[in-house]
């Protein structure tokens, strides 16, 4: 069973040997980019360099995917925000969004945009390197972009005192990620990977996640083909209704403790991908504490071993390899 086999077979909740180990979420490190001779911030900008650094992540590392890009600010600087392109140990960031700048939200014409060309270019390069790997193209989740355009402050704000107006912004976002995702799929990602932190309990109530978010998750879903969500912080009083959206996994993090999470699931056809520690272990850890989180998570039953979240910059090498030993080891 190849990589990628092993991995759609555990999408479609199939029968496979071990779990898959991959990341969801972002992959470029330090030690990546001196590595690939790619670094931050072009490789955010440039197709040549993010497919470098990127596949780095295989072939350095043994991560079983590919997953570009190393941010959340794609669709974003698409529809109009302006960015800080950050630099070599920090992702671009959002430096003034949409509505600072007394701009209308807008999808139309996101596939034109350099950003989103970049995206599809490093794609068709990572495809010509023919890993037996799948694609992960990940990008911010409608909660997440509506909160770019607006701010995240501003955004829960008119969520309680104009939610007719907020509904423009969730619209606009929400039109952008099913545009994206189409495009994706047809350029040959076999996975989507959405990544909604806004939409997190932390902040959002669940109350608030089923009224604005859980919608536009599922009609993003909708179009998705194999699909991956992730949402940051502890996100256990939504699990069910991350899992109505229709994603084929769930991506969680730390805080979401497996055994609950899969008690709460265990009548769902969803997997589970996660959750060994990004800030924690992975970044700071030794190989051995690394190694022995990892196998936990997978006596605890996570389908897809996996960094609770975008892998920090300065992670070594050895603790992403160490990950990668306890999925393939008995």
């Amino acid at each position: 069973m190849t990589p990628k086999e092993r991995t759609f077979r555990i999408l479609n909740r199939e029968s496979v040997d071990r779990p898959s180990v991959l990341s969801a979420t972002q992959t470029g490190t330090c030690e990546l980019m001196e590595v690939s001779g790619a670094y931050w911030p072009d490789a955010s900008f440039d197709p040549d360099l993010m497919a470098k650094l990127a596949s780095a992540a295989h072939t350095v590392a043994g991560l079983e995917g590919v997953r570009i890009p190393f941010c959340l600010t794609v669709l974003a600087e698409s529809m109009g925000c302006i960015i800080d392109r950050g630099r070599n140990d920090r992702q671009p960031a959002i430096a003034k969004t949409l509505y600072d700048q007394g701009k209308t939200p807008t999808a139309e014409k996101i596939l034109e945009s350099g950003r989103v060309q970049t995206i599809f270019e490093a794609m068709r390069k990572i495809k010509e390197m023919k890993f037996n790997v799948p694609l992960i193209v990940g990008f911010e989740g409608p909660t997440t972009l509506a909160g770019h355009l607006l701010g995240v402050e501003r955004l829960c704000l008119m969520m309680i005192k104009k939610p007719d107006e907020v509904m423009k912004y969730m619209a606009a976002a929400e039109e952008a990620c099913i545009i994206y995702t189409k495009a994706l799929v047809k350029e040959g990602a076999d996975i989507v990977a959405p990544a909604d932190p806004t939409a997190s309990p932390s902040v959002l109530s669940p109350r608030m996640f089923e009224k604005f978010s859980k919608n536009p998750l599922k009609n993003v879903a909708s179009v998705a083909g194999k699909s991956i969500l992730h949402i940051c912080g502890n996100a256990t009083p939504i699990l069910n209704h991350m899992a109505d959206c229709g994603f084929s996994a769930l991506s969680i993090e730390e805080k979401v403790d497996l055994s609950t999470a899969k008690s709460i699931l265990k009548d769902r056809s969803v997997a589970i991908v996660g959750n060994i520690p990004s800030a924690g272990v992975l970044l700071t850890g030794t190989e051995e504490e690394v190694f022995k989180a990892s196998k936990q998570a997978i006596a605890s039953g996570v389908d897809i071993l996996a960094p609770s979240c975008g892998i920090a910059p300065r992670t070594p090498t050895r603790n992403l390899k160490a990950m990668v030993r306890a999925a393939l080891s008995p």
